[in-house]
């Protein structure tokens, strides 16, 4: 058998599942592995044991989720979780390819199971790109070497022209975040082309630079159907784009890769229509795969993750676990940025920064754009919170002493 045929070359999926409880899971995962690699149940022509030993998917593990060994009916239903190895040489760095593997024959026609963590061989991580430039290369980037980043995003999401939308940026960009992106709502519309749109923001950013000293970087929205993504792309880059913004889920994670490949600037992923993923609570995958681990491995140097914080109906554990995937050291793949948005605001800042660390970028909205004394107060405020922790003090006393903070704790509240 040729070398590419190394079984120990695999890709190790794991899935939760219920079945009926008289049901041997064993023998249904079996058929399951089966069904997502070589596909036939049944002796065909032309399958042989050769192929059957380099292609089939194998059952690694297997284990019970549920709490007690008894059962009083047969039709009580059990849940497993269960490890599939499956040969990397049948799939190659495609996406398509590997989510048709994982998720698709079988998974949606013989068995309901949910992907809820994947191990890839280093064949795979060392061939699909990962960021480009990953959480060093925009500390470099943005001249941050230690604190988080701060992100703002134009509000109302749409509706604004160029110049409109450009004297909101400019009024922000008088805080100094580092970043200020569209929102996912705004693409490119005939009220406010991307090219137009990023001529008119970039001018703002030199603005407030001449007054400030501070170069924010503008993120546009390129989200697009087919090639359009990418000549949107080349238009923002032509105008003096220096990071794009594209919605993954929208326009095919494999996109992603093309993108990167083709352009040199950062891109932030966001996870809008992320949620047909992952939020199926018997398939499809985690939200740990679906907006941590795979636009992390498509290309994304920092992308939105959801949060608990954020009134979204979020266990703790997978949000947790959605930031681990993008910032793990992983074989071939430099970390990524987790973006932690919704609801973002000065007395929710500690609580991110205890959970997860100084490498986040926090995306707040509302928070900046609604504050009392204007978006430049609104991102000073945020900064007055990101120092007090750097500095290890409390809210409270950081607020005696800046009333940008002090305002925004009392309009906005504080998450313990």
């Amino acid at each position: 058998m040729s070398p590419e045929y190394n079984k120990n070359d695999a890709i190790l999926a794991t899935y939760t599942f219920s079945i009926p409880a008289n049901v041997d899971p064993l023998e249904k995962v079996r058929a399951f592995a089966v069904g997502q690699t070589i596909g036939t149940w049944v002796a065909v022509p032309g399958l042989t044991e050769e192929m059957i030993d380099a292609y089939q998917g194998e059952v690694v593990d297997i284990k019970a989720l549920d709490s007690s060994d008894l059962v009083s009916d047969e039709e009580d239903i059990a849940t497993y979780a269960a490890t599939l190895s499956l040969p990397a040489v049948s799939i190659g760095a495609d996406m398509p390819r590997l989510f048709t593997s994982l998720l698709g024959n079988d998974a949606s026609t013989s068995m309901a199971a949910k992907l809820t963590d994947i191990q890839l061989p280093a064949s795979m991580t060392d061939k699909f790109p990962g960021p480009k430039h990953g959480v060093a290369g925009l500390r470099k980037l943005l001249g941050v070497e230690s604190r988080p980043l701060l992100l703002n995003m134009i509000k109302p999401c749409t509706g604004l022209t160029p110049a409109q939308g450009s004297e909101i940026f400019r009024e922000t960009a008088m805080g100094a975040p580092d970043l200020i992106k569209d929102d996912e709502l705004m693409g490119d519309p005939e009220f406010s082309p991307i090219d137009k749109r990023v001529a008119a923001y970039n001018k703002a950013a030199e603005q407030a630079f001449a007054e400030t000293g501070h170069r924010t970087i503008y993120v546009p929205n390129i989200t697009a159907q087919g090639t359009a993504l990418f000549e949107n792309a080349q238009r923002a880059i032509d105008a003096g784009a220096r990071a794009l913004m594209v919605c993954y889920a929208a326009v095919g994670y494999g996109s992603v890769i093309e993108l990167r490949e083709k352009f040199d600037v950062p891109i932030l992923g966001h996870y809008a229509s992320a949620n047909t993923y992952y939020e199926n609570a018997s398939s499809g995958m985690s939200a740990a795969l679906a907006l941590g681990f795979f636009p992390r491995v498509v290309g994304a140097d920092m992308a939105v993750i959801n949060t608990p914080y954020s009134g979204y109906p979020m266990r703790k554990a997978a949000y947790l676990a959605t930031a681990r995937k993008m910032l793990t050291p992983t074989s071939g793949l430099k970390p990524a940025f987790p973006i932690v948005g919704g609801g973002v605001k000065p007395g929710v800042v500690h609580r991110y920064l205890e959970d997860l660390g100084t490498d986040i970028v926090l995306a707040a909205g509302g928070a900046i754009q609604g504050h009392p004394q204007g978006p430049a107060a609104g991102v000073r405020a945020m900064y007055q919170a990101i120092d007090s922790y750097m500095e290890g003090i409390s809210l409270e006393e950081a607020a005696r002493e800046h009333s940008e903070l002090a305002t925004a704790l009392d309009v906005f509240g504080v998450v313990k």
